[in-house]
């Protein structure tokens, strides 16, 4: 079987990332049978299962996702005293962008409460909503990152309709219609927002209302809330994060109940602040103290996981948004960073936000609004960014436009190449634990290392900067020396002899050989990281 579907039929991903400890999955104690263990089939099996998994690790090692992000910047805006000033961009120039005139009531980034990002399926525009608490804006920007207009603020959207907000926490956009929470008023609203997700010329650059449900109410309350945070989306329903009821309320497009899900012992000592779902409707619940709780699509089992570890001090998460291009990658978004983390292993860190590349001034710049959304290339995902800060006692800040995608690297000559799966190396049925029954899945096991290693050409670089990061360099060609110190052939002492009793001493003699081949290999593929060396500063006294 060629090696790159079995990697994913094993429901496996390339999960590499630079500043992750690579270590195989299973260790010498793991391989080997023990002492007071009979070496059944099944038994034998097991061993064989451990070490063809790390092989396929091994394999998953020889690629790795670059921690540099974002990987281009198509323009950053500064913003001030109520009005764009595009004072300075990356990568664009002053006439690249339309002004807003000055008296358009931008309204202050400091402010923003929410933000959700959309892109227009028939037309290059992308529209960002977001609300200062009180008030639903709508910026709108072409694939370039070029600011194209303010559609509207809330007075234009709710005339006379008698809908009006007071703390807007949370969007979220589905079949084209926008939902809005309210988590003074405990309010849910629709609104047809197909001018902005299509090309409605009737409806363009407006909302219209559709209906709304919500007042205060506790959590046996089927349309009504306390303090609702969160919300999400999929195709077919929508979830409400009712945070001061510790629950989530699930309802269809047209907001009808449909369930709620009661999670008070989750939530007793873990307020919630934001939900999200992933590809699969798995449910994503960050909480006030910094722990993220991943539940399947029918909130019945969870896991937990604490964000300490990788805040910096002072720092408080704030939302999860998924990447729309790539369902292994999900956006961790704190008032200082922007994190990308697999969804298959969250603990994992793909990397962090670099902006003081792109004039950024961190830690003084607060991030307070981000969305993402397919770029036009359909490969990589256009994120927008809102900051804001305090220079001078003017308040200022910046909206930033990327393209970020994985942007995935390896060090194989090929990486498609046949190889003996489990299903051809496993004992079967009508087999026993016998010298040349044993051999021939040896053989298997060893032929797969050979090929796996004769296409390992080159070895990944990393450099740490003297802000502590660690960045991805690119790669080198091996060396002699360490092709030769991962070089191997098979012989006699790889196999039980055939007039040798097999025994537990001479399986694990066998099964050492192969392991310790993997250990040579993964040494191989550890990033070599190189420290920017550390330059005295020259300062002048008075």
């Amino acid at each position: 079987m060629n090696i790159k579907n079995d990697y994913y039929k094993e429901g496996l991903i390339f999960d590499r990332y630079l500043g992750l400890d690579v270590k195989l999955p299973y260790s010498y104690e793991d391989v080997r049978i023990q002492p007071n263990d009979t070496a059944t089939e099944s038994l034998v099996n097991l061993k064989f299962k451990h070490l063809y998994d790390n092989f396929l690790y091994l394999y998953g090692c020889t690629q790795i996702a670059s921690n540099v992000v974002p990987i281009s910047c198509t323009g950053i805006a500064g913003v001030s005293a109520g009005s764009i000033n595009f004072t300075w961009q990356v990568g664009l120039s002053t006439s690249q962008f339309i002004p807003l005139s000055s008296n358009n009531n931008l309204l202050e980034l400091d402010k923003i409460t929410a933000g959700y990002l959309v892109k227009n399926k028939d037309k290059d525009q992308y529209s960002f909503f977001t609300s200062n608490g009180g008030a639903i804006t709508v910026f709108n920007f072409d694939s370039y990152g070029s600011y194209i207009s303010k559609a509207f603020a809330q007075n234009d959207v709710d005339a006379g309709y008698g809908v009006f907000y007071s703390n807007i926490t949370a969007f979220s956009v589905s079949n084209d219609y926008l939902f809005v929470l309210d988590s003074k008023l405990n309010r849910l609203a629709k609104y047809d927002a197909s001018g902005f997700t299509t090309g409605n010329n009737v409806m363009q650059d407006r909302l219209f209302y559709v209906d709304s449900i919500g007042n205060f109410g506790t959590s046996t309350s089927k349309t009504d809330f306390y303090d609702p945070r969160g919300l999400a989306s999929n195709d077919s329903y929508l979830l409400v994060l009712d945070s001061g009821n510790s629950s989530i309320k699930k309802y269809d497009l047209n907001l009808n109940w449909v369930q709620t899900y009661r999670l008070f012992t989750d939530f007793a000592s873990a307020y919630p602040i934001d939900i999200s779902l992933d590809s699969n409707s798995n449910v994503y619940i960050l909480t006030q103290n910094n722990k993220l709780f991943l539940y399947d699509n029918n909130v019945e089992n969870k896991q937990v996981y604490d964000l300490n570890d990788l805040r910096q001090e002072g720092e408080n998460f704030k939302r999860i948004v998924f990447s729309p291009s790539d369902n292994n990658v999900f956006y961790l978004i704190s008032d200082k960073n922007v994190y990308k983390k697999a969804v298959k292993i969250p603990a994992n860190t793909i990397g962090k936000y670099l902006l003081y590349l792109y004039k950024y001034d961190l830690p003084n710049d607060i991030i307070n609004g981000f969305g993402s959304a397919i770029s036009q290339n359909g490969i990589s995902d256009r994120n927008v960014l809102f900051t804001t800060n305090i220079l001078n006692g003017t308040k200022v800040g910046k909206i930033g436009n990327f393209y970020d995608n994985l942007n995935l690297f390896d060090v194989l000559a090929v990486n498609n190449f046949d190889i003996y799966n489990f299903d051809d190396i496993e004992f079967k049925r009508d087999e026993y634990v016998q010298n040349w029954v044993f051999n021939k899945a040896l053989s298997k096991l060893i032929i797969n290392h050979m090929r796996l290693r004769d296409q390992i050409i080159g070895k990944f670089l990393a450099e740490r900067d003297r802000r502590g990061n660690v960045l991805f360099k690119g790669t080198r060609y091996l060396l002699i020396n360490e092709l030769d110190s991962i070089y191997f052939e098979q012989d006699v002492t790889f196999y039980v002899g055939v007039n040798e009793v097999v025994t537990n001493n001479s399986i694990n003699r066998t099964l050492k050989k192969i392991y310790d081949i993997q250990v040579l290999l993964l040494s191989i593929l550890k990033a070599e990281t190189t420290n920017i060396p550390f330059v005295e500063q020259a300062i002048a006294l008075n």
